[in-house]
């Protein structure tokens, strides 16, 4: 799978809260940053994390313009929150040779 497919899948389980489907994406010791800083490591903590948002009404992701490179994509995100207000951000995927995403960026564009 390359890294275009690879984002395609992250985006279909995001939208449609597929937490095996998402977990499933990931090495077992991936890693995720927020925006915020904070990290969150290994596929239990992702799951438990990606299973928390799920129940909170995660927001719905439209992907945008790519940069890809070798193992790494970067993706331009429209967020639709479940207030109905909508959030900028960018995904930097970067993937393991064996086809799992290994680490995960998340970047909030400021207000």
């Amino acid at each position: 799978m390359n890294v275009n497919d690879i984002a395609d899948s992250y985006f279909n389980c995001i939208r449609s809260r597929d937490v095996d489907g998402l977990v499933n994406l990931y090495a077992e010791d991936a890693v995720i940053t927020l925006p915020n800083g904070s990290q969150v490591a290994g596929s239990s903590a992702i799951r438990a994390f990606q299973t928390n948002v799920f129940a909170r009404g995660a927001p719905y992701p439209t992907p945008g313009p790519r940069v890809a490179g070798g193992n790494a994509i970067a993706v331009e995100i429209e967020a639709k929150l479940p207030d109905g207000s909508i959030r900028h951000t960018a995904n930097f995927f970067y993937v393991n040779d064996s086809g799992r995403i290994q680490r995960l960026s998340v970047y909030t564009q400021g207000s």
